[in-house]
């Protein structure tokens, strides 16, 4: 049966003017990629394929897992304690797709899987945070890193099978990436570190990490997980964790930053739909959070603000379980509507979501 037929409006925690549908037929579906004409999503260690929201998704291609995985996997709880979950499904150049998978990165070829090779450690990638280039896959670690050890960004080749390292940053630098972001405008590679006030960085580089030009860095304002991108600024939220967080703007002409307002807390994940950016404040229950709600802020390109959507932490331990959060997917996604799906969030954990304006 289609999954158009299956959708549930949602009417609490959402602002007036938009319209919420859970898509009900996809519950425990994680949307992975959205664009080119098609979807990505995932289920366990499963992958399918749908061609839009109205489709019955088709499954393509099963991580091979240890059967303990694969067992544990079956049980919500224990998926989220273990990081049993993709982060990342992007379809690259030659036909393949690459996989973030807990700690592992792995290339999809003809529905079998193959390692990448060339990574120094075990590492997990955040969502969103690869940038696709001409020059291959660009992404950075993402690791514990108490010790504040060396830490790597890669470049996997065009053939998507071995990765090496594009740039290291010295022992005692950083504690980990966020992420690496290609700006379409430019064709830059941006780069955002963390976690203490002096690790925290925004970082461009115009020649694939030879040089890197220090946008901005020193505290907390500077701790970012994802940016977005127009043809005159770059957005933001800020990841704060003792700092009041805000949405910013970086103007392209000046370099000047300016704050757009004051939000609940730190932003991990955000994207774009039509003229708007969608900016997810997580539930993470840090210093800086004023409440247990992840939210959801609209940010049009004059950088009007309004918050469209609050959904509660779930019981579930945030540390153990992870914070609530709202996971956007990859690629272009569509214009006409923000999907998402939820992790750690009161009535909303692993379900999957559909958000536009009120007709």
């Amino acid at each position: 049966m289609k999954a158009e037929n299956h959708k549930r409006p949602v009417s609490a925690g959402v602002a007036s003017g938009w319209r919420l549908d859970e898509l009900t037929a996809w519950r425990g579906y994680s949307l992975e990629w959205a664009g080119g004409g098609k979807l990505l999503v995932t289920c366990r260690r499963s992958i399918f394929e749908a061609a839009d929201c109205s489709d019955n998704p088709f499954r393509f291609a099963a991580l091979p897992v240890p059967w303990w995985q694969a067992a544990a996997a079956s049980f919500r709880p224990i998926q989220r304690l273990l990081r049993l979950m993709f982060y990342n499904l992007i379809p690259v150049k030659n036909g393949a797709v690459v996989v973030s998978f807990g700690k592992r990165v792995a290339v999809i070829n003809d529905g079998e899987f193959h390692p990448v090779s060339g990574l120094r450690r075990a590492c997990r990638i955040l969502r969103g945070a690869c940038a696709d280039t001409d020059d291959g896959l660009f992404f950075g670690e993402y690791v514990n890193n108490p010790a504040r050890d060396e830490i790597f960004i890669y470049r996997l080749d065009a053939l998507a099978r071995r990765s090496e390292v594009a740039y290291s940053f010295p022992a005692r630098a950083i504690r980990h990436v966020h992420g690496v972001y290609r700006d379409p405008y430019t064709s830059e590679l941006w780069c955002l570190t963390g976690d203490l006030p002096s690790e925290c960085q925004m970082l461009r580089t115009r020649d694939g990490f030879s040089t890197l030009d220090v946008v901005g860095a020193g505290d907390e304002s500077w701790r970012a997980v994802s940016v977005q991108f127009t043809s005159d600024a770059v957005f933001y939220g800020s990841d704060a964790e003792f700092a009041q967080n805000h949405l910013y703007r970086i103007d392209r002409r000046t370099g000047r930053r300016d704050s757009l307002g004051p939000i609940s807390g730190p932003v991990y994940y955000s994207c774009r739909s039509g003229r708007n950016m969608y900016f997810a404040v997580t539930a993470e229950m840090c210093p800086s959070q004023t409440d247990r709600c992840a939210a959801l802020w609209c940010v049009s390109e004059n950088g009007h603000l309004e918050r469209i959507l609050q959904m509660t932490k779930d019981h579930w331990h945030k540390k153990y379980f992870m914070p609530g959060t709202l996971h956007f997917p990859g690629g272009p996604g569509l214009d006409d509507q923000v999907l998402f799906h939820a992790v750690g969030l009161a009535r909303a954990d692993n379900r999957m979501f559909s958000l536009r304006r009120a007709a």
